[in-house]
């Protein structure tokens, strides 16, 4: 085909500025893409022109999207657009890149190519294991803020041994102490956590200047999506990477940044145009999604923040019909109210029920819910149980694939050492642990030494017999893993340690673990036709890769064949559409949510998630709220949400225990904009002004005690022990100062980078 007509067709059914960030393909580009914009067909018809038209290897491009699943989807695009060469098209997320990147350059800084990945679970279970080495007393600690606290201080480029001479306070000791042996157990497993899969391929970039010529080289053109979502270290790994050629395409909506938990970081947008002062802006805003009325919603919510791009969503689809706000006396009422719209929206007007979506904020509000679907007959989903790959009998199976992959995985073989029972108990397993810290070997090091006996130990020899059995059994696993593909190693272990019996001893949840097993086997036949040596490593490390954001991955997801209703949180919603949305629980405290009451950061990320739920929505949007509901183990009064109050008057239809009247905005509802605080409730105001100098050591209703770091007269900073540094408005947070001045000594968890 000529070049003329291959360009045609490439850009045949975008629109203008579609077009104009399609052609875009030399030096840096900023592309606002707004929900329901087409950006992910912005991004493979991009890929498309530069392999089709300017004759780009697609070797040369790396695509870097957030999730696993947007990865296939934009691969699957860009294969169809592309015909040739397709094979070497290089899609993945952040970490998977980085993870490829530590598989090949890795050695250079100590790590071999079978390193593990640890995912959460796993990181609890080094850090319990942490503690216990430095006889410390876990149960005055939380392992899951401890691994908190070390996620900040990686993503700050913050080592043990600075953070160490950086100590300040007895907490910080523990915290130092803790971080080290942590990260001493990983070296020793030859393993990583997602952290350092980031961490270590900046420090492999920043100190090797032949490797990262070597991989600019490569990858000459660079498309980044979800920018907004990135986290600073993930931007300092783009910028070195790209900054020899300069063609870097960022994508990114800051009106849709909600992971500031993950350290997501919006204001990377803006620093991505003071890095790249030449790059051009294109703006995506009109929407191919949603209906007028529901984008008018949108925009009214979200020009209530601070410091966000000029953006107002727009669409050719209609008007639509007006949204509808319910008034409920109840959570059980508001969840009856609202299923009998679903209800009737399903057998009325023949919507099926996978195109409606109940959404809330936090997982807890899905009770009511399923309680009135399983009463009207209706059937759903609930997005957010326990993922395929975290239930117990399926991460027992990858346990012992992890050991065949890598004998020094301690975390993987301390979980299958007595799984299936085989009379090793937890005794017998300290003693092990406790002689592999000493020798500074792996257990797997040590328990053939045992065997072997070529060490001395305190064991009774039941124990060592124990031992002996288990450590034949994985020898005889590896000895037969290069001679099997990834399908029959996996039936082999579990035959061999006779796992499917071991499940059936659980009469009543059996039949479920058994289909999960059967489930795994399924899920690695698609690596067969790999190389058989990378057939194991790959299929490990694409299960580790399923990132915390994949919510829809496999062992979750929608039964084709099946009609359910979904029910899921907004931050779970980011990237769907359906035709019906409903969001429930639209009330003060819960959405936005308690603990961002006074917080003008915090605030306004809560009023983007509410815009993320917004714009899910293709053709009906229903909001819902309860008077009352039970909280803390007593029922309370609950107002109006003022995100909804927020929403111009005329778009919404209120309806009151069914009946129908004009929407007028209560008495007790409270409304922010940009430029001041309007509260139409004195609720959480004072009687009295209280003075919050710099230094005053306070306490808050939910962050506990803090040191108020700045003041700047209506609002200021504050430090807490747990929560880093909120920016709190003074008349409104419920913060009071402490009679007692005296030094709080806590964990900083916001620790700059030097």
């Amino acid at each position: 085909m000529p070049n003329m007509s291959i360009k045609k067709t490439i850009l045949s059914g975008l629109s203008d500025r579609q077009k104009e960030a399609v052609t875009h393909t030399e030096g840096p580009l900023l592309l606002i893409a707004g929900p329901g914009s087409g950006k992910t067909r912005v991004m493979a018809h991009r890929v498309a022109y530069l392999v089709a038209v300017k004759k780009i290897p697609t070797n040369n491009i790396l695509a870097v999207t957030f999730t696993n699943k947007a990865a296939r989807e934009l691969k699957e695009r860009c294969e169809r657009l592309v015909s040739y060469q397709k094979e070497f098209l290089q899609v993945r997320t952040f970490h998977g890149f980085c993870s490829r990147i530590l598989r090949f350059e890795g050695e250079n800084i100590g790590l071999s190519r079978d390193f593990s990945i640890f995912d959460e679970d796993d990181q609890k279970k080094v850090i319990k294991r942490s503690f216990e080495d430095e006889n410390i007393d876990i149960k005055q600690h939380s392992p899951g803020k401890i691994i908190s606290v070390i996620s900040k201080l990686k993503n700050s480029i913050i080592s043990p041994e600075k953070f160490s001479n950086e100590v300040t306070n007895f907490s910080e000791e523990i915290i130092s102490r803790i971080f080290s042996r942590y990260q001493d157990i990983l070296l020793k497993s030859n393993a990583v956590d997602f952290d350092d899969l980031l961490l270590k391929t900046f420090h492999i970039f920043d100190d090797n200047k032949y490797i990262l010529d070597k991989y600019s080289d490569l990858y000459r053109y660079i498309q980044i999506d979800e920018f907004q979502d990135t986290n600073p270290l993930q931007f300092r790994v783009t910028k070195l990477l790209s900054d020899q050629n300069r063609n870097l395409c960022v994508v990114g909506d800051p009106d849709q940044s909600i992971y500031s938990w993950r350290y997501a970081d919006p204001t990377n947008l803006t620093e991505f145009k003071k890095s790249f002062p030449e790059s051009t802006t294109i703006t995506l805003d009109q929407s191919y999604r949603s209906t007028q009325n529901i984008l008018n919603a949108a925009n009214s919510l979200i020009n209530n923040n601070s410091a966000r791009s000029d953006k107002n969503l727009w669409t050719n689809n209609g008007s639509g019909g007006k949204l509808i706000l319910y008034e409920t006396n109840s959570e059980e009422d508001e969840a009856r109210i609202v299923l009998n719209e679903i209800k009737r929206l399903n057998q009325s007007e023949n919507i099926p029920l996978d195109e409606i979506a109940i959404m809330y904020r936090v997982n807890a509000q899905s009770r009511s819910f399923e309680v009135i679907c399983n009463r009207l007959a209706i059937r759903y989903r609930l997005i957010g149980g326990v993922k395929f790959y975290d239930r117990q009998e399926v991460k027992d199976i990858l346990a012992y694939l992890r050991l065949v992959s890598n004998k020094s995985d301690d975390t993987a073989l301390l979980r299958i050492i007595n799984t299936p029972r085989r009379g090793i108990s937890d005794r017998t397993v300290s003693e092990i642990t406790r002689l592999a810290r000493e020798e500074g070997s792996t257990i797997f090091e040590i328990i053939s030494l045992i065997k072997e006996e070529k060490i001395k130990t305190n064991l009774i020899p039941r124990a060592i017999k124990s031992i002996s059995e288990f450590i034949e059994l994985v020898n005889n696993i590896f000895e037969v893993s290069n001679q099997m593909d990834i399908t029959d190693l996996i039936n082999y272990i579990i035959d061999k340690t006779e796992y499917r019996s071991y499940l059936r001893r659980d009469e009543e949840k059996s039949i479920t673990r058994l289909e999960n097993i059967n489930e795994l086997i399924a899920s690695s036949d698609q690596y067969i036709g790999l190389d058989s040596d990378v057939q194991l490593s790959s299929f490990l490390e694409n299960l580790a890769l399923v990132s915390s954001v994949d919510f829809l991955e496999t062992g979750d997801q929608i039964d084709s064949n099946s009609e359910e209703l979904t029910l899921i949180t907004l931050h779970q919603a980011k990237g769907l559409e359906y035709k019906v949305v409903f969001l429930v629980g639209c009330e003060d405290g819960l959405l936005p949510h308690m603990m961002s009451i006074g917080d003008i950061e915090a605030l306004e990320e809560e009023r983007r998630i509410c815009y993320v739920g917004i714009t899910r929505a293709k053709s009906h949007l229903y909001f819902s709220y309860s008077t009352t509901r039970m909280f803390r183990g007593s029922f309370g009064g609950q107002i109006l949400s003022r995100f909804i109050t927020e929403i111009p008057e005329h778009l919404i239809v209120r309806k009151r225990n069914m009946g129908y009247s004009n929407f007028h905005m209560p008495e007790n509802s409270v409304s922010y904009n940009k430029d001041k605080l309007d509260l139409k409730t004195q609720k959480n105001s004072r009687s009295e002004k209280l003075i919050f100098l710099t230094g005053s050591k306070v306490k808050h209703d939910i962050f506990g005690e803090g040191i108020v770091m700045k003041n700047f007269g209506e609002d200021g900073e504050v430090l807490f022990s747990n929560f880093g540094i909120k920016k709190l408005m003074w008349n409104y947070a419920p913060i009071i100062l402490l009679e007692d001045q005296n030094e709080i000594n806590f964990i900083d968890p916001e620790i700059d980078s030097a």
